[in-house]
Parts: structure tokens; sequence; C-alpha cells
């Protein structure tokens, strides 16, 4: 396999130009990385994977819930969340901006 490096900058250029809230830039057999971007009150719609997932949070606030529970969301906060497990992130008045990877 050949190394990747990815600017993350680049990539949220992508997103404004596509106006998309999701951006999948790495896609392995056993690993997938990408972002999440949501507005300021713009309704997170995921549904429970299938696999873990991680999010390393760069920008905003809010809330992120998980389960039942739920967090304050910070900068360089690292999430886990177990497979199959609902979760959203929520009541943000600034934009979130998360880079996740999933794991089989």
């Amino acid at each position: 396999m050949n190394e990747k490096i990815f600017d993350l900058r680049e990539l949220f250029s992508k997103m404004d130009l596509e106006n998309s809230e999701f951006l999948n830039f790495f896609d392995l057999r056993h690993l997938q990385a990408g972002i999440l971007r949501l507005k300021p009150g713009e309704r997170d719609r995921q549904e429970p994977h299938s696999s873990d997932e991680i999010y390393l949070v760069l920008e905003g606030n809010g809330f992120i819930e998980i389960g039942k529970k739920a967090y304050i969301l910070k900068k360089d906060l690292f999430i886990y969340v177990p497979a199959n497990v609902n979760h959203k992130f929520y009541g943000n008045t600034q934009e979130i901006l998360v880079v996740y990877f999933f794991s089989d």
C-alpha cells in the first residue's frame, strides 16, 4: 500500500464546494475516515453504525448524546462510540467540525 497524506483545510474547501455535511476521504478494507460538519443548529442525521467509531473534535460547541448520556463538546475531545449505539451531535451555536474513524 502507498502512503496517503491529506490536508484537512483542502478537504474543508471541497466540502464547501459540494455544500456537504459528510466527506469520506479515506477508505480501506478495515478503516474509513471522514469529516462531519454541522452548521449551528443543523440536525445530525446519523443512524447507529455497525462498526466502532472514534471522533476527534476540531472545532465547535454543543453536545454529543451517546446512548442516553449527554457530553459537552469542546475542541480536541476524543470520543469513542461503540458499534450499534445511538449517538448524535446537537445544541451547537458554532460550527461543529469533527474527523471520524470507523474500524471493522
